[in-house]
């Protein structure tokens, strides 16, 4: 299947037994909504899944800022009545940054499969379809967030954190005190406010090995939607106000809640804000938003807890006072896929020769040679450059290699997600000669990421 081919949207190809992949259109909506309200359930005689259905219909409207309506890969049966869709994924558009380098990123989302249509393939053929497209379009890497293990079936690596939550009681929330003022208060963002928002919203990013760019369409798409589809709105977007009208952060909320909890899901005040001052208001603030929040159960059951998923660490965390007890639960993690390691590297030769410069083996000269059991690669130095990455595999009879990794297991080390140290205890078969350590560290050091899902 060439990868051009499989990327038009005119590409067909049938799968036997009348199942047919390709690419969706506007008039796959509703179907495309069906499916995956009926398989996004818990059990299966819950009702269908109608927010995740509004969701799929939102993401076919074309205004979406990551995808269009011809961006679901899809299997539908043409030897049944109506042509139902038994299969589905979509392919979002990101822009990542590596150290400051920007590059974009495909997004499988959205998947789903009939169970009565399982075990047949069906996900590995549109996850090549969707790689096809990705790859098509120059992006170097794909990116998931999804259940544990699936995705490994398709080249994908855990390697960077996810989500990653501050879970708050709000039965221990202080209620402000006779005569007090609050010290803060939200407003629904306008488009006006996006600068703003961006502002707030990088502050963290040199805090980051990579780092998720959300373009002015992102946020103005939120803002909205909420004014113009409430039904259709996965987010909303506050602004935090102080007691004279002047901005002082701003909020990214699920417009929903569920469970009891209210979620919130990226979060950044402006420099000189003395965020512990604000923080009783802020979280009343939030309290107030998830009282209002949509709800879609019949008998839902009372809000009773913040989950600020702000990544595993965040600055304004350290502001929350210590009597409401909050439980900072680890992240999750974003599965990643590199087709071509080789090409992604050498988009990163800057940054790795940067490293080497800063490091205690400046100036160094040398072969590193990475065994991945199946391939491998080859980096040559030269004074400090990197000249040369290639493929490598180990000569027969001629063990030589700098370091040795199972398959996929170097993603977590090159995007920063795991340090060598941590490897070798969790992987028996990851071995580092003597020689090649310091350099490994040095071009490969570790810092989470926090990268917005």
């Amino acid at each position: 299947m060439h990868s051009q081919t499989a990327a038009s949207s005119s590409y067909r190809k049938e799968l036997g037994d009348g199942l047919v992949l390709r690419w969706s259109t506007p008039a796959d909506t509703e179907r495309l909504a069906q499916l995956v309200a009926h398989v996004f359930r818990h059990k299966a005689d819950q009702p269908p899944n109608e927010h995740l259905g509004q969701y799929v219909r939102a993401l076919m409207q074309g205004d979406h800022p990551l995808m269009s309506p011809y961006d679901y890969g899809l299997v539908e049966d043409t030897l049944k009545e109506s042509n139902p869709i038994v299969a589905c994924a979509c392919l979002w558009r990101h822009e990542w940054e590596y150290e400051g380098l920007r590059f974009p990123v495909g997004r499988p989302e959205i998947v789903a499969s009939d169970p009565q249509y399982r075990n047949r393939g069906l996900i590995r053929e549109l996850f090549a379809l969707l790689h096809a497209r990705s790859e098509a379009e120059g992006h170097p890497l794909q990116a998931i967030t999804g259940i544990p293990y699936f995705y490994r079936q398709f080249g994908y690596e855990y390697a960077l954190d996810l989500e990653g939550n501050c879970l708050i009681n709000l039965a221990l929330l202080p209620q402000l005190k006779a005569g007090e003022q609050e010290t803060c208060q939200p407003r629904r963002a306008t488009c006006a406010d996006i600068d703003f928002i961006q502002h707030c919203y990088t502050r963290r990013q040199a805090d980051s090995i990579v780092w998720n760019s959300l373009p002015d369409a992102f946020w103005q798409y939120h803002i909205d939607a909420w004014q113009h589809t409430p039904l259709n709105v996965h987010n909303d977007v506050q602004i935090i106000l102080d007691p004279a009208g002047e901005r002082l952060g701003y909020i990214f909320c699920s417009a929903r809640r569920w469970q009891g909890s209210f979620i919130v899901w990226a979060m950044d005040v402006a420099p000189g804000v003395n965020a512990q001052r604000i923080m009783p208001s802020l979280l009343r603030a939030l309290k107030a938003l998830g009282e209002q929040a949509i709800t879609t159960q019949a008998n839902a059951e009372p809000l009773q807890r913040l989950s600020l998923c702000l990544g595993g660490s965040h600055p304004l965390y350290t502001v929350i006072s210590k009597q409401l007890t909050p439980v900072i639960k680890k992240p999750y993690a974003w599965y990643v896929r590199v087709p071509d390691l080789p090409a992604f590297l050498k988009r990163l030769v800057p940054i790795l020769e940067r490293r080497l410069a800063n490091s205690v083996i400046a100036g160094y000269s040398g072969e590193l040679k990475l065994n991945f059991y199946r391939d491998g690669l080859q980096l040559t130095f030269n004074k400090g450059k990197l000249e040369q990455v290639q493929p490598w595999r180990v000569p027969i009879y001629e063990e030589d290699s700098s370091a040795s990794f199972p398959p996929l297991v170097f993603l977590q080390l090159l995007f920063g997600y795991r340090s060598l140290e941590e490897l070798r205890h969790a992987f028996p078969d990851v071995n580092v000669a003597d020689e090649a350590e310091a350099l490994l560290v040095a071009l490969f050091p570790t810092r989470p990421s926090f990268v917005f899902g």
